[in-house]
């Protein structure tokens, strides 16, 4: 037997490491563009450049970056899997690159504005395809933790763009600026740098046909031999997944059908989770962090720069948590616990900054810390590996790119109304993410379903069409037809019972096997009307 397929010399779980290094670093991008123009918001060189705009124009020039990863995000969306995820990785970091040289070399309003959303059209292809290639590449077991790593590198931006920011607002002249503009082409050109060297994702190869290519990627991302049982098992269980979403035919308009598969639904449940992540408010503090300990607690530049800073820091400690919860509590129960305590946490910040005193202003300060620990354990890393998990693989990227829509959509809102909301109606702004957190709670409780540890293509499976009564029959109906549709009461409720899931996770195996037994007989089948030809 030939040795096991490698990449970079690596198989198994350290490719699979490799991977989401590589991922990381496209994450990082994203935390370092989300925080380096909050320390601009208040740098009086940047300011000066725009002739000191007020605060709805300094609010857009934050967010003119979400809009442009909106529609990298909805070009994804229309483009589909035409590209596959190494490809559109690769476009996306050179887009990027190309718009930080705009803005970095900005002398004018216009300029700046067409750099950012260039940069951000580029991040919106790059954060659609990135947790989308990571979920596919990674174990069921692992999945959650190698997200979670991943995010964590997301924060690593944050800090390095805070940090970054607060040492340049030493020096003079528009390099107190222009440098941490540049700044993002760095990230870029490691992205490019390995990229190349990784495997595709094998679902994808998969779907386009090749066949081949997609064993030697899956055995070499689980550290095995094309022929071995564990991995040509794998490969059947997609490939039967494959086949019964291809029943319907397949376009852009399929993330609006039920599809066989509630497709409709999934890609509903996908989109929501990026609004609920948004509206809790922690974007506030990732892009406008220094604005708001400067403008709604009172601090000084300097004090608003050094504390935001903290801020990273302590955030990125936080996200070492769900390294090792992700994976054991459930993505339902974490997605509650964050809710509530982001609740908690926005609601003690409005009565800080409402009594108003300098004191309780440090104490929003402390509550706002506190805050991003609830965020890091409840929605970062569950929300961006949920949506990946829940949808199926002919709508993935297509339905993940509506979602990563979601995000950039919220994030533009709520970048854009900060500034605007903290002049104008001061603590009230807390108890406005306050109740959108509360609110979350019961739309997780009854429309969310678990994905944790399951194997994708059984989440399809929960889905499908039950025979007898709405699921009485437990796991016994399938996909593609003459039963009826579970609710998604139902499905929630399914895919919480550890006797049900187990059912699941068996009879995809054994459809997977009765499906590469009949290819195997209607392949021999053929061979032998082959060979007759040739004797007659």
């Amino acid at each position: 037997m030939a040795p096991s397929p490698t990449f970079l010399r690596l198989k198994g779980q350290a490719l699979v490491y490799a991977v989401t290094f590589c991922s990381s670093v496209g994450f990082l991008l994203f935390g370092y563009d989300l925080g380096f123009m909050g320390g601009l918001t208040t740098s009086p060189e940047f300011l000066a450049v725009f002739n000191n705009p007020n605060a709805s124009l300094l609010g857009f020039l934050v967010a003119s970056y979400e809009v442009g990863a909106m529609f990298g995000a909805i070009f994804t969306f229309i483009m589909g899997d035409r590209f596959g995820r190494k490809p559109s990785n690769i476009a996306g970091a050179i887009i990027v690159s190309i718009g930080a040289v705009l803005q970095a070399a900005t002398y004018g309003l216009a300029q700046f504005l067409v750099g950012r959303l260039v940069a951000g059209f580029g991040l919106g292809i790059m954060t659609t395809v990135i947790p989308i290639w990571l979920t596919e590449c990674a174990t069921p077991k692992s999945r959650g933790r190698m997200m979670a790593m991943q995010l964590s590198n997301l924060i690593m931006g944050l800090i390095i763009a805070n940090w970054l920011d607060y040492g340049m607002s030493f020096y003079p002249g528009s390099v107190q600026w222009r440098l941490p503009c540049a700044f993002q082409i760095v990230f870029c050109i490691i992205v490019l740098g390995l990229i190349p060297f990784l495997p595709e994702s094998p679902r994808y190869l998969c779907a386009v046909g090749q066949l081949d290519k997609a064993s030697i990627a899956l055995a070499a991302l689980r550290g095995g031999h094309p022929d071995t049982p564990e991995i040509a098992a794998e490969l059947q269980e997609i490939k039967y997944a494959l086949a019964v979403e291809g029943e319907e035919t397949g376009s852009w308009t399929d993330v609006f059908k039920d599809g066989g598969i509630s497709g409709s639904s999934r890609v509903a449940i996908a989109f929501s989770a990026n609004f609920f992540q948004q509206l809790s408010g922690v974007n506030v503090m990732s892009s406008l962090g220094p604005y708001v300990f400067q403008h709604s607690i009172g601090m000084s530049q300097r004090e608003a720069l050094l504390v935001s800073g903290g801020l990273q820091v302590y955030y990125f400690l936080s996200s070492l948590i769900p390294w090792y919860v992700v994976d054991r509590v459930g993505r339902r129960r974490l997605f509650m616990l964050g809710s509530l305590g982001m609740g908690i946490c926005m609601m003690l910040s409005a009565i800080f900054v409402g009594i108003g005193t300098r004191p309780l202003g440090y104490a929003a300060a402390v509550v706002l810390y506190i805050f991003h620990t609830f965020f890091t354990l409840g929605w970062q890393s569950n929300m961006w590996v949920y949506p990946s998990e829940l949808l199926p693989l002919k709508l993935r990227l297509r339905g993940g790119a509506l979602a990563v829509v979601s995000q950039w959509l919220f994030t533009f809102l709520v970048v854009e109304i900060t500034p605007v909301m903290i002049t104008n109606i001061g603590y009230k702004s807390y108890i406005v993410f306050a109740v959108i957190n509360f609110v979350t709670i019961p739309c997780v409780y009854f429309c969310y379903p678990e994905t944790t540890r399951l194997p994708l293509e059984a989440v399809d499976l929960l889905f499908a069409d039950r025979e007898g009564e709405e699921g009485e029959d437990g796991a016994s109906g399938g996909g593609g037809g003459g039963g009826v549709r579970p609710s998604i009461w139902r499905v929630v409720k399914d895919s919480t019972s550890k006797e049900y899931v187990a059912e699941v996770q068996r009879l995809l195996e054994v459809r997977a096997r009765e499906r590469a037994e009949n290819e195997e007989i209607l392949d021999r089948g053929k061979m032998s009307g082959v060979e007759i030809e040739k004797v007659a």
